[in-house]
């Protein structure tokens, strides 16, 4: 978004909102389903966000999403405290979910599991067709 702000001075930035919050929606149910299949139940998920330009533009928009579809915000220290946190499982690359290293240690779900940082190859496309 920031290369073509640069490009196009007059861009209009709330084009990217629904393809954003497409995106994020779309890895939250992803993971919570993965919890279930994997632990037999959700999970307090934690979500990172980046400070950068979307996540600052569109954050009370991710929010009110998550409300809407009946998700709660719950702090850091309650989320913590479930006892899934405290799993540390030999899978994990740094920086990755839990809830897809504790999936990868099974291996059941090699054919569900993508690498959390091969996201854009899945989400350039959707950005491609919408000109964005």
């Amino acid at each position: 978004m920031n290369s073509r702000l640069k490009a196009q001075r007059d861009f209009d930035v709330t084009l990217c909102r629904q393809p954003y919050l497409d995106h994020i929606w779309d890895r939250a149910q992803y993971y919570d389903q993965l919890s279930r299949d994997v632990l037999g139940r959700s999970v307090p998920h934690t979500l990172l966000i980046h400070y950068n330009l979307p996540n600052s533009l569109f954050l009370g928009n991710l929010v009110a999403m998550f409300y809407l579809q009946g998700w709660s915000v719950i702090d850091a220290e309650e989320a913590f405290s479930d006892k899934v946190f405290t799993r540390q499982p030999d899978t994990a690359p740094a920086g990755q979910s839990l809830i897809w290293a504790l999936a990868k240690e099974t291996g059941k779900f090699e054919g569900r599991l993508r690498y959390p940082g091969e996201d854009d190859v899945y989400e350039k496309p959707v950005l491609d067709r919408l000109g964005l």
